[in-house]
């Protein structure tokens, strides 16, 4: 490769790092509107991580076309070992922000999906309660038997 084509390629994965971290920070905003926020600012920080996604695998697919095209199968790490003098600490320091962004990102992830499972089991204990309140008439006297509390009328995945 060119110094012109390794100054693309070392622009792609700053661009591509910039971009991750910026998803990053969407995602930690899903958090804090997940924790404190109203539905308006979940809708929008939903949006937002969206949009960030986009732009992050955009820049994901250029630098990785880039590299395909220059170094087949190599690993990034290998790649970036292969880099000229001037540019090899440039480089070596995306991949590092690369991975460490990458990083952060999958622990806030986690806690915002678990953040959401825990706000679909309060929403269906809160249904359960409210059914079981709703279908045992206290104070009525039944001839044949006893009325059964409803149990299938909810469907809540914890893959959501």
């Amino acid at each position: 490769m060119s110094a012109g084509s390794w100054q693309l390629f070392a622009d792609a994965l700053a661009a591509e790092s910039e971009c991750l971290g910026e998803l990053g920070a969407a995602a930690l905003a899903m958090t804090s509107a997940l924790v404190f926020g109203p539905a308006a600012d979940i809708e929008a920080s939903d949006r937002s991580v969206d949009a960030r996604r986009v732009l992050h695998a955009q820049a994901h697919l250029r630098r990785i076309t880039m590299m395909k095209a220059g170094f087949g199968d190599l690993t990034l790490r290998q790649v970036c070992g292969y880099a000229p003098g001037p540019l090899r600490r440039g480089v070596f320091s995306s991949l590092r922000d690369l991975r460490t962004r990458g990083v952060a990102l999958q622990i806030t992830v986690g806690n915002n999906k678990a953040l959401i499972n825990a706000g679909l089991a309060r929403i269906a204990s809160t249904i359960a309660v409210m059914q079981k309140a709703l279908s045992e008439q206290t104070g009525t006297y039944r001839r044949r038997g006893t009325m059964t509390t409803p149990n299938g009328s909810l469907i809540v995945s914890r893959k959501a």
